[in-house]
């Protein structure tokens, strides 16, 4: 599933792509109940955790997160080794692909809460900004369920985030930019079963679930293999990190 030159130059210039068609209705439906089942699985083992700034028992303060969804569940991944994908992710960072880091987030109906402003590599710390991360939708992303929002063409520079509370006691969506000029902000909707793609410095939120139905979506975050480990790698599990094509920089990818 190859890029088109067309949609690569709007990447580049806007920091942020929207994809349709990459999986069918069948596709959707399986993966989907597998996503289910891996969320009820980590509910039941008290291990599902909320990664916003409030408590489960808050309304509207609901964000769950699989981490390092390919290590919880075989569906997710074969997403990550399916070469339509990697095609597309090698049209914006070249042959060499490493996995940094790969998450469901879920927003159950009607108290899916905020996510606030903030670059992803901010927290990945690749060298040369050379992430980028893709957002499968699982349900129609809208805004009245709490799709993302980027600033098309404000990826060129790192800027600096508030830290929200202490990692110690909770980890999740910790930073955040604050005082950000948000015009121009644009909503990334995106159908079931497309992506909404971006650079690793796009300045992206996404807003609450209004609707009686859940969103959810899984995240999947590709580096270049060729650049340096950060450091935040050293405290993932084993085979977090995976090499998916092409050859790494030899320096202890897992």
């Amino acid at each position: 599933m190859k890029l088109t030159p067309e949609q690569v130059e709007s990447f580049h210039r806007d920091g942020c792509l929207v994809v349709d068609g990459y999986l069918d209705d069948h596709e959707i439906d399986h993966i989907r109940a597998c996503y289910m089942e891996t969320v009820e699985h980590l509910s039941r083992e008290n291990i599902l955790e909320n990664v916003q700034s409030g408590e489960d028992r808050d309304d509207q303060y609901q964000v769950y997160q699989i981490r390092t969804a390919h290590l919880r569940h075989p569906i997710f991944r074969m997403i990550i080794n399916d070469s339509r994908l990697l095609d597309m992710v090698e049209c914006l960072l070249g042959p060499d692909l490493r996995l940094i880091h790969y998450q469901g987030i879920y927003k159950p109906p009607h108290t899916g809460g905020e996510v606030g402003w903030h670059q992803d590599n901010y927290y990945f710390n690749v060298a040369g900004d050379r992430t980028v991360s893709v957002w499968l939708a699982l349900d129609d992303a809208t805004v009245e369920n709490g799709c993302m929002w980027y600033l098309p063409g404000r990826h060129r520079e790192r800027l600096e985030h508030t830290q929200l509370w202490d990692t110690s006691e909770k980890k999740g969506f910790y930073f955040a930019l604050r005082d950000l000029d948000e015009s121009g902000a644009m909503p990334a909707e995106v159908g079931k079963g497309g992506f909404a793609i971006h650079h690793c410095l796009m300045p992206h939120r996404s807003l609450k679930n209004r609707t009686g139905q859940p969103r959810r979506g899984l995240a999947m975050h590709f580096m270049d293999a060729k650049m340096p480990d950060p450091d935040m790698l050293k405290i993932l599990p084993d085979g977090a990190t995976p090499l998916l094509r092409g050859r790494a920089n030899g320096l202890g990818a897992s």
